[in-house]
């Protein structure tokens, strides 16, 4: 039961990284998430997008995002690890 809910708390730690980081990707490129898979501007919303990938004002705040999931999913481990013994 412990392992379950280890699980749970680490695979919805990170989807939500994963959710948040996607979200603001796309509000910094300035694309409506649902206009954006369909139009005749996907091409130009996909540059966008991979322009804002290459900069680094995106990437640090998913480095120190990714820093802290990894310090949670750590605790969490250890929590359960104290749990079992």
């Amino acid at each position: 039961m412990v392992e379950l809910i280890v699980q749970i708390v680490v695979v919805s730690l990170w989807g939500a990284m994963i959710g948040i980081h996607t979200r603001r990707l796309l509000r910094l490129a300035r694309i409506e998430a649902p206009a954006a898979l369909r139009g005749p501007h996907l091409k130009q919303n996909l540059s966008r997008v991979w322009w804002w990938l290459g900069r680094e004002e995106f990437w640090r705040a998913v480095q120190l995002d990714g820093l802290r999931c990894t310090q949670i999913t750590i605790l969490v481990f250890l929590l359960a690890l104290g749990l079992l013994i």
